[in-house]
């Protein structure tokens, strides 16, 4: 299952990434992994917003098994990197032929107020993979 992680330094690399949440599956007080906690991969999507030219820097990590992946993301939400705390969540594709409101708002009138009839994502966003790492660890 791909976790999604907001908040991580620009100069972060794909196999930092990897070391970080790889951190979480090995406790403190033992010298063996958890076992049958692996992870396949790891990339860094950069996000940069055209009109302003800010960047962003997020991380995705694949986790297997996925009965894994909420005690890691709970453990990922509470650390901080050069102060900046990080937030993670699975990460769920999203596409626009699958959004079911779509068939019933075309058949409504416009509703000035109405936030629903657009999509609500910031505009002017490209992403693109900045650094990726496959490998299969424990």
């Amino acid at each position: 299952m791909w976790v999604f992680i907001k908040g991580i330094p620009g100069e972060y690399k794909a196999g930092d990434l990897l070391k970080l949440v790889n951190r979480y599956f090995k406790p403190a007080w033992s010298e063996l992994p958890v076992k049958g906690a692996r992870i396949s991969g790891s990339k860094i999507l950069e996000i940069v917003d055209t009109g302003s030219e800010l960047r962003e820097c997020h991380g995705l990590v694949y986790i297997k098994p996925p009965r894994m992946v909420h005690s890691t993301i709970g453990r990922l939400n509470a650390t901080t990197i050069k102060r900046r705390r990080l937030h993670a969540h699975p990460y769920v594709r999203r596409y626009t032929g699958r959004d079911r409101r779509r068939e019933q708002l075309d058949k409504t009138v416009a509703f000035p107020g109405e936030r629903r009839r657009k999509d609500r994502r910031r505009e002017n966003l490209v992403s693109r993979i900045a650094d990726s790492a496959d490998s299969l660890l424990f």
